[in-house]
């Protein structure tokens, strides 16, 4: 390992061979110069990002924010990673480091910042919420604060991204307001006695919310052969209200569905009242 360049007292940037890395550690960078030889047991933490723009904006990073926050954040990650089946985004220990030490701060200020769509949070991304929740009890009881709800939507939005590989919210808020208007349409359209708490509710919230992920991804789905479905299933209500939501979608969106995820959606929607009736 050789010293690329000293980005503070506490921090160098280093490479293995021709792989950059940000080693942390009390006093190492005080006397790094470039093309020293580095020793690797010196460090006490070793950042390994995936591309170099990260591992740029990392180590600008390090350079702003006390290294007490970037160990903390590093311990609130591996929390998550622990809870989270799904594997996350390297750029998290950017966007959430971040996030966690001015959210504090703003604490410190006693600033006021309103929550985001908790309720379609909680409903949607259940063990990221949840998950969520369990990370703001762990910085409140660390630093002292009362950090609240709308934190946990935040932290929420964080995770959510580095699942999607999102650098930003834009994608994943969409994903939730479409989601959301989704099912307030089939509300307005003979759905609304529906039990949210069911499993049959839970099946169709998940698969609508892949759906618009798939949509806006422009992941494409398999023209399988459709004529097993009879004529009398394409005359159904079910198939019918699937079909307006596709071109409702397409109107509001310019979101295109394809005729199997028309499909799909009214099999889900068959289900349900098959189940209710």
């Amino acid at each position: 390992m050789k010293v690329i360049k000293k980005i503070n007292h506490n921090a160098v940037l280093i490479s293995d061979s021709g792989v950059e890395k940000i080693a942390l550690g009390k006093g190492i960078g005080f006397s790094a110069k470039p093309n020293d030889l580095f020793e690797e047991n010196s460090a006490e933490k070793i950042f390994i990002l995936d591309s170099k723009e990260k591992t740029k904006m990392f180590s600008e990073m390090v350079n702003q924010i006390p290294m007490e926050y970037i160990e903390f954040s590093e311990d609130i990650i591996n929390y998550i990673s622990n809870r989270i089946s799904k594997s996350l985004d390297s750029n998290i220990y950017i966007a959430l480091t971040d996030h966690i030490y001015f959210a504090i701060q703003r604490q410190a200020d006693d600033a006021n910042v309103a929550a985001i769509m908790l309720p379609e949070m909680r409903m949607l991304y259940p063990d990221e919420f949840k998950t969520s929740t369990g990370v703001v009890d762990l910085i409140n009881k660390k630093y002292h604060t009362n950090l609240a709800d709308n934190e946990i939507g935040f932290i929420t939005m964080h995770i959510v991204n580095a699942e999607l590989g999102e650098r930003n919210s834009f994608n994943s808020l969409k994903i939730m307001e479409v989601t959301k208007y989704i099912l307030n349409y089939l509300d307005n359209n003979g759905y609304e006695s529906l039990d949210k708490n069911s499993f049959l509710y839970n099946r169709l919230m998940i698969h609508i919310r892949f759906l618009v992920q798939r949509l806006i991804y422009h992941e494409t789905t398999e023209n399988n052969d459709m004529q097993f479905f009879n004529d009398s299933f394409k005359h159904s209500k079910e198939y019918h209200l699937a079909t307006k939501i596709a071109e409702v979608l397409e109107k509001r969106y310019e979101l295109t569905a394809n005729e199997n995820e028309e499909l799909y959606l009214a099999i889900h929607l068959m289900r349900i009242n098959n189940n209710r009736a």
